[in-house]
C-alpha cells in the first residue's frame, strides 16, 4: 500500500533563492507537524515538501517518536534538495551540509564548512540567499 502524505500544520520552513550564473531557482522547504503513522511498525512520520524544484510531492520521514521523525525530516529535506539541485545545475560536489541540512555538530566544523562553502560558491559563480519568516512573538 502506497501512502499519500499531507503536509498539515507547518512547524518549520525555509526559503532559498539559489542562483548559478543567471539561472535562478526560488525554493521553499516546508516541514509539517509529526503524526502517528497508520502502520504501527513505522510509528511516527513527519511530512515535508520542497516547492520550486523537483517533484514537489509531500514526503514522509519516519521515526520511532516525533522528535526522531523531525530529525529525519531535516535529513531527508537536505538529501532531496541536493539531489534536485545537482540534477538541475549539474553540481555534483554539493552536499546537504552546504545548505545547512543537517546542521554541523560543533562551532569549529561550522566555521570550516562555511569557509569551504564560500570558496566553492565563488569559484562556480553561485549566489544563495536565505529568507526567514518570523512568527509573531508570544509575549507582548
Amino acid at each position: 500500500m502506497k501512502n499519500t502524505y499531507r503536509l498539515g500544520t507547518i512547524i518549520a520552513e525555509r526559503e532559498i533563492l539559489f542562483q548559478v550564473g543567471k539561472k535562478k531557482s526560488e525554493i521553499h522547504i516546508k516541514i509539517g507537524k509529526p503524526k502517528l503513522h497508520p502502520d504501527p511498525v513505522i510509528r511516527w512520520y513527519c511530512p515535508l515538501q520542497i516547492i520550486g524544484i523537483g517533484s514537489e510531492k509531500v514526503h514522509g520521514a519516519f521515526g520511532s517518536d516525533s522528535i526522531r521523525a523531525i530529525e529525519m525530516a531535516f535529513q531527508m529535506a537536505g538529501l532531496l534538495l541536493v539531489r534536485d539541485i545537482q540534477k538541475l545545475y549539474n553540481l555534483n560536489w554539493l552536499k546537504p551540509e552546504h545548505l545547512y541540512f543537517p546542521p554541523p555538530n560543533n562551532l569549529e566544523e561550522l566555521s570550516k564548512n562555511e569557509i569551504h562553502l564560500q570558496k566553492k560558491l565563488k569559484k562556480h559563480n553561485i549566489q544563495i540567499q536565505y529568507k526567514s519568516k518570523f512568527l509573531k512573538p508570544l509575549i507582548g
